[in-house]
C-alpha cells in the first residue's frame, strides 16, 4: 500500500495532463478536445463535518475538472493547492488528510482532498491550515476576509 500511495502523485499528473487529449501521428501534436457539460461541472460542494460553517469541494482530477475547479476559485475565499516538485517536474497532488483550526484553535474542517485543489467558503477570521504528505506537514496561516485567497503547499522529494 506504501508503494502504491508513493505513486498517487504521479497518477494525478498522469490523469490531470492527460484526460481529454488526442495525439496526432503526423506532428506528434496534442489537441484538447472540448469538455462536455458533465465534464465540466464543478464537484459536489460538502459541508464540514466539524459543525462549522465551511462549506468546500475538492477536486481537480482531469484535464475538465481541473479547469472547472480553476474556474469557480475566484467563487471561494480560500483556494489550496497541492504539489510534489522533483529535480525533473512538478505534480499534483491528491488524498492529501487537511485540517483547518480557527483562531481559537477549533477544527472548523478535517478532510481528505479528491484532488489537487480544495476550494472553500468560510466565515471570515484568522485560520491555521495544516496538510500531510507522507508524514512531512505543511502548515500555512490565512486571513479570511473577502479577498480571494490561493495558497500552495509544496513538497519538495529528492528523486
Amino acid at each position: 500500500m506504501k508503494s502504491l500511495s508513493r505513486m498517487l502523485p504521479l497518477l494525478v499528473t498522469i490523469l490531470v495532463f492527460s484526460s481529454g487529449l488526442s495525439a496526432e501521428e503526423e506532428d506528434d501534436a496534442y489537441i484538447q478536445e472540448p469538455c462536455s457539460e458533465e465534464e465540466s461541472r464543478l464537484p459536489e460542494e460538502v459541508y464540514s463535518s466539524e459543525g462549522a460553517e465551511v462549506v468546500f469541494v475538492s477536486g481537480g482530477i482531469g484535464y475538465c475538472e481541473s479547469q472547472a475547479m480553476q474556474n469557480a476559485s475566484k467563487e471561494y475565499p480560500l483556494e489550496l493547492v497541492f504539489v510534489q516538485k522533483t529535480i525533473s517536474h512538478e505534480s499534483y497532488l491528491a488524498e492529501i488528510p487537511v485540517k483547518i483550526t480557527d483562531a481559537k484553535g477549533n477544527l472548523v474542517l478535517d478532510t481528505v482532498t479528491k484532488g489537487p485543489y480544495l476550494l472553500a467558503k468560510m466565515p471570515a477570521g484568522r485560520y491555521a491550515i495544516t496538510a500531510n504528505l507522507y508524514d512531512e506537514v505543511k502548515t500555512h496561516h490565512v486571513s479570511i476576509a473577502k479577498k480571494h485567497q490561493r495558497l500552495v503547499f509544496v513538497w519538495v522529494a529528492d528523486y
